[in-house]
């Protein structure tokens, strides 16, 4: 049932629809097609009215303040404080700053993906100069010194590009049009963390304009990271007799197999040493008054690797005795409690004991470019015509070296939030030679993406039309393709390669600097030197080409894919102004045809897959803005939006994870995510610089694609031997059919400290709270539909700014917090256990400051309190159980700007 707020929502929206088709004085209006939003001039205020020149971090904010308030529609805007400055070093970092925006970050710290009002990165659509951004939803790819302004729409026009129904994240890199004359900049400095090295990052940018008549614009960036993390990690916890063996299930009292228990105990180091480059190439021309022309070029690359180091004892599969034999299954814990409905300390015989390393080699390159013209073929007519083509290409590698010590007793103990484990067979930091041959096993896989994008856009302007200012049309074609080719081998027992004698860790053994504040911990843990294994076992080999390792030509077939997606779309929009209310009103109409090519699994058979399908969707949208008094506004929207599948869900693509007997698949019958959504908001800018702002959303998603999972016969290799057997699978997948809402509320404020008297009035704040509440019905493992929140949501985030800003410096102290949000975690999920994140808040400090008219130098700290991630496990009973405890490190910028 609907709120009562989402019913006065609609009925307002209803009502100033109406009084807009009644008609009225007109005041004409343009609209530029590439504008990230559609919306009238808003004439200067008072407030406004000064003659006063800022610049800095001041004037970034005024800039965005200024394109937020002359759109129709519902965004926020983020603007370089000057060319080759944004306000973060990432992307993400920004963005978590609007109201609405939390983002994700990857286990080394960094942000890499945003939520956007409740809803992840999949439901964001982001677009670079016009063209869609292959990159996706990782902003850690590019850095933020190539872009002008990033805008984020979240009430979309029928102009808008459909895909984002969480909204749009519009990127623009500088033109040369918006350079007076010839600029040049460049920036130097060192990235420095508290466990890697110090590695440089530069960016330089050159520009020419000509008069207006013609300009190019080059810019390049080019950064290395040397991330290292460490994590003590207990795997999902989940009810015993899930992991227990079938002597276990026979003997055991109901109590102890009722019980939670943790399917593995870890150690984890990660570390990631990365290059990232990006190019950018702008090219404006104006050969005459009525026809401009834009070119812009991109070119990004990153490269490098992660690895991951991961001593563990895991509870669920074998027994391993210390004589080298097995049996099926584990065995029963000794001196165990259950509080809770948990089995909060226990012991484990005859445990397995393992050290992992995992050597992942990853390069992602990107080429884009566009094409835009406008062209005033008439004087109240305006074409808008542009192309784009962008090609990435992604290779992902893992390199798995595994070594085993076997007949371990692991005691395990809940103590709060940090999970703690010990065995007896090991201190994982010493005595390697306990540990002998596990499993070596790589695979690799390339994915190609081409998209071609056509377009074009007309304005018609009128003058005398009571009511009406301008009409806008517009058609769009695309063409994408996703290819991946995967391959899978591995040195397995009896492998030649591996020799007669018994192989062990101890002739491969290093050691790594290991802890993690608050936890009990080794000082150092064991792992692999790889270049030495390679050396001994392989030298010279590549696993991919060699025959001398066991392939997997199943396996292959199940990863490797092509999926093309065509869309044709059009629109229809209609833009109205009468007095101080301004509306735009409009349909979209999609059709989008997807086939989808690869292998499949029927039962133990390799078969292939060929499914096409084609939809079509029909995207409403109006967008109001009610100036009320002078400086004052209220804004009204109502939209249908969709977020198609991503091409990999569509893919028939089959994974299979033989140890624990789960595995993950696409699913080409999928349908887009459709929702209604509404928009109520209040703006007051009561000073240059200065915001006041509330604002209430709703969300209805129908057709919701969550994950579930259904258990299978299968065949795949055996993991200790390489050779085909079968077994039952729990294939996780996504399928349509649930549905969600969400309603929030997002408050803000921004204000230089103008009241207060002399250097106090240099500071200023920007502080924002978003609270969302989100109910998504989704189906369990056994078939019974819950209701749970969605993933990455949290349910109240908050920012808080303190920024000084005079005389060539300017600092910035900035907090955001989330709270605690549902984990979008597949294994947990096959096992009904739920895994959250719990509430962060991160701390981070810049300070920049002019030493010549030409010279700025620049200090950041990011994580400035080092504060720790803690995730948890909730259960039916209630229990939150500690799941991990991510160690993040303090990182530091020093940069030096020279601008000329």
């Amino acid at each position: 049932m609907k709120s009562c707020a989402y019913r006065r929502l609609r009925r307002t929206l209803l009502i100033g629809s109406a009084i807009v088709s009644a008609g009225a004085g007109a005041q004409a209006q343009t609209i530029g097609a590439n504008a990230p939003t559609d919306g009238t001039e808003v004439a200067p205020s008072e407030a406004e009215g000064t003659d006063v020149v800022v610049t800095g971090l001041r004037a970034g904010i005024e800039r965005s303040l200024a394109d937020k308030r002359r759109s129709i529609s519902v965004v926020d805007v983020i603007s370089a404080q000057d060319i080759g400055k944004f306000p973060d070093n990432n992307l993400a970092e920004s963005l978590q700053r609007v109201p609405g925006i939390t983002i994700d970050r990857s286990v080394n710290g960094e942000g890499q993906t945003i939520n956007l009002r409740g809803l992840g990165p999949q439901f964001t659509r982001s677009e670079i100069n016009g063209g869609t951004a292959l990159n996706g939803f990782d902003f850690s790819v590019l850095a933020p010194e190539l872009f002008a302004k990033v805008t984020v729409e979240k009430s979309p026009t029928a102009s808008t590009v459909e895909g984002g129904l969480a909204g749009t994240i519009l990127q623009e890199t500088p033109k040369p049009f918006d350079i007076p004359g010839f600029r040049a900049t460049a920036t130097g400095g060192v990235t420095i963390g508290q466990k890697g090295k110090a590695v440089p990052r530069v960016f330089g940018l050159v520009s020419q304009n000509w008069d207006d008549r013609y300009g190019i614009t080059v810019a390049a960036a080019y950064s290395k990271t040397d991330f290292r993390t460490n994590e003590v990690d207990f795997g999902p916890w989940v009810a015993f007799r899930n992991i227990a063996s079938a002597d276990v299930l026979a003997t055991a009292p109901a109590t102890l197999l009722d019980a939670a228990t943790p399917r593995t105990t870890a150690f984890y180091s990660y570390q990631q040493k990365r290059e990232n480059l990006g190019v950018t190439v702008a090219g404006q021309a104006r050969p005459t008054e009525r026809l401009e022309l834009t070119a812009d070029f991109l070119y990004a690359r990153r490269k490098g690797t992660q690895i991951d180091d991961r001593p563990d004892a895991p509870i669920e599969g074998t027994s391993f005795f210390a004589d080298g034999t097995s049996s099926p299954g584990n065995q029963a814990p000794t001196d165990y409690v259950i509080e809770n409905g948990a089995v909060t300390q226990a012991t484990f015989r005859n445990i397995q004991n393992r050290v992992g390393y995992s050597y992942q080699p990853q390069e992602n390159k990107v080429y884009q470019g566009t094409l835009r013209a406008k062209w005033e073929a008439a004087d109240h007519l305006t074409i808008t015509p542009g192309f784009s083509y962008a090609h990435q290409r992604s290779s992902n590698e893992l390199d798995l070296y595994s070594f085993a010590a076997y007949g371990a007793d692991v005691t395990y103990r809940v103590d709060g939030d940090v999970p703690r484990f010990s065995s007896t067979a090991t201190d994982f930091s010493s005595n390697p030679d306990r540990f002998g041959y596990n499993v070596f096993i790589f695979n690799r896989a390339v994915n190609t993406i081409d998209e071609y994008v056509g377009r074009v856009d007309a304005t018609r302007e009128f003058e005398g039309v009571p009511g009406l200012t301008s009409v806008q049309a517009g058609a769009r074609y695309t063409h994408r393709t996703s290819r991946q080719e995967a391959r899978n081998v591995g040195l397995y027992n009896g492998a030649e390669l591996l020799g007669a004698s018994p192989l062990g860790l101890g002739a491969f053994a290093a050691t790594l600097p290991f802890s993690v504040r608050n936890a009990t911990t080794p000082d150092r843990i064991l792992s692999v030197d790889r270049d030495k294994l390679i050396q001994t076992i392989y030298p010279g080999l590549d696993p991919f080409t060699s025959d001398q390792f066991a392939t997997d030509p199943q396996g292959d077939q199940l990863n490797s894919f092509q999926v093309v997606e065509q869309t044709y779309g059009g629109y229809l929009q209609g833009n109205f102004t009468m007095g101080a209310l301004s509306v735009n009103a409009g349909l979209r109409v999609i059709v989008t045809d997807t086939s989808s090519d690869g292998f499949g699994l029927i039962g133990t058979e390799l078969t292939p897959s060929n499914v096409d399908a084609r939809y079509t969707n029909f995207l409403p949208a109006i967008n109001a803005r009610w100036e009320v008094a002078p400086n004052m506004l209220i804004r009204g929207t109502y939209s249908r939006a969709m977020t198609r599948p991503t091409l990999d869900q569509l893919s028939p693509a089959t994974t299979i994870n033989s140890g624990p007997r789960t595995g993950n698949r696409g699913n080409p019958n999928l349908r887009p995510y459709l929702a209604d959504q509404e928009d109520l908001g209040f703006e007051w800018y009561f000073h240059p610089g200065a915001l006041l702002t509330i604002n209430g959303f709703a969300k209805q998603i129908g057709s919701l694609i969550s994950q579930t999972t259904v258990s299978e016969l299968a065949s795949f290799p055996d993991q200790e031997t390489g050779l085909p057997t079968s077994g039952i699978i729990a294939f996780t997948q996504p399928t349509n059919g649930d549905s969600a809402t969400i309603h929030g509320l997002e408050a803000g404020l921004q204000s230089p400290f103008f009241f207060l008297p002399g250097a106090l009035s240099y500071f200023g704040t920007i502080l924002n709270f978003t609270y969302a509440d989100s109910k998504a019905s989704v189906r369990s493992a056994d078939g019974v539909s819950r209701t749970t929140p969605l993933p990455g949501l949290s349910k109240k985030s908050a920012n808080a700014v303190l920024y000084y800003d005079h005389a060539g410096v300017d600092a910035r102290l900035a907090y955001a917090w989330r709270s605690a949000y549902l984990r979008d975690d597949n294994v947990g999920r096959q096992f009904g256990a739920e895994r959250y994140v719990r509430d962060y808040g991160q701390l981070d400090l810049s300070v920049n400051a002019f030493v010549t008219r030409n010279v700025q130098l620049g200090f950041n700290v990011n994580n400035l309190l080092d504060t720790q991630r803690k995730e948890y496990i909730l259960i039916g009973s209630g229990a939150e159980l500690p799941a991990s405890f991510l160690e993040q490190e303090r990182r530091f910028v020093l940069t030096a700007r020279l601008i000329m």
